[in-house]
């Protein structure tokens, strides 16, 4: 009877996950229907609308010669006399094996793809029926004291802005590329939170949600007031193990510190060629809480700091046309003063 009612439960749990497994495979499928159907990246031609409002459409170019027949009349001698200008041709992306609307939309559900994978085989996807998990925020007994809330601000932050590049090499506008960045970052996080929701060692946090809106819309009014980016940068400072834990650094938060520096180079004030290179920071960072065990020794604590770094960006774009230096703090290359540690 035992052995029984055993085999009954193994059979429901199976049956359970197989259908999380096809909800979530349904879910995606869906997703990108719907985003196939209803975005304007997917346009055949693969233009923007800004780039098809230049070039009539031929319906519009019948219209056009319907209502001036007589303009074109006057024209006829000159045109018997004179060879007809070539009409303007259209760019194409037909040389290329995809147009840019079908490589961002590879481009989101690739990132889709990747986090299922990584998913299933790291955190237990599909193990679960969906639920919350309530993670709480700075307070120092929570899981990482706050320093994983910001680093799910400063990821939405980043990716946001490397969607964005890979959208301007495509052929996006300016505009164009800083809001479908945004988007598609805000997209893939949020789909990532969703499927944490079923997994049992995760579970969708609202916290975490709210910390990847931010970090998207932060990057998106950054772009969209370039002033704005040249004085404030939003960093993250990885100090490296050199050693397989390094692997882990995404959520390795007690190498990790996350800062704002004010950059003097984007103030037109400081005329010095020297102190342009100065920053000012404030930075926050979480250690003691990987080791820590309830009941145990409480060596957790949390730090604000202060300090005045060295603007390394500004000098690797004399030699090397990349912003990486935004986002990246190099340990080393600032000096702080602790303002509130616990």
């Amino acid at each position: 009877m035992g052995a029984l009612v055993k085999n009954t439960m193994e059979a429901r749990l199976g049956t359970e996950r197989f259908l999380i497994r096809l909800f979530l495979k349904i879910s995606i499928l869906t997703f990108v229907c719907l985003f196939l159907a209803s975005s304007s990246w997917a346009q055949q031609d693969g233009f923007s609308q800004s780039e098809n409002d230049k070039f009539p459409a031929p319906e519009q170019k019948i219209a056009l010669e319907d209502e001036q027949p007589l303009a074109r009349e006057q024209k006829v001698a000159t045109e018997e006399e004179e060879p007809a200008a070539p009409e303007p041709k259209i760019p194409s992306e037909k040389k290329e094996f995809l147009t840019r609307g079908q490589k961002t939309l590879l481009l989101n559900a690739g990132g889709m793809a990747a986090v299922l994978i990584y998913g299933y085989a790291n955190w237990d996807y599909g193990e679960s029926s969906f639920h919350f998990g309530n993670e709480g925020w700075f307070e120092r007994d929570s899981a990482h004291g706050g320093a994983d809330k910001l680093g799910h601000f400063w990821s939405s932050y980043a990716l946001s802005n490397l969607y964005s590049y890979v959208y301007r090499k495509w052929g996006y506008t300016e505009s164009e590329a800083n809001l479908y960045g945004a988007l598609s970052n805000l997209g893939f996080q949020t789909f990532m939170e969703i499927a944490d929701g079923f997994s049992p060692t995760q579970g969708f946090s609202y916290e975490d949600m709210i910390m990847n809106i931010v970090g998207s819309g932060v990057a998106y009014i950054w772009g969209k007031y370039p002033s704005l980016a040249s004085k404030i940068d939003f960093r993250m400072q990885y100090k490296p193990e050199f050693s397989s834990g390094d692997f882990g650094f995404a959520d390795n938060y007690e190498r990790q510190k996350f800062l704002i520096a004010l950059k003097a180079d984007g103030f037109d004030f400081v005329k010095n060629p020297y102190l342009r290179y100065l920053e000012f920071h404030v930075g926050y960072f979480a250690r003691g809480y990987e080791d820590y065990v309830p009941g145990g020794p409480d060596d957790r604590r949390r730090t604000i700091y202060v300090g005045l770094g060295f603007n390394v960006s500004k000098l690797i774009q004399k030699y090397v046309n990349t912003r990486v230096f935004d986002f990246i703090q190099i340990p080393y290359t600032s000096v702080n003063k602790t303002v509130a540690s616990d």
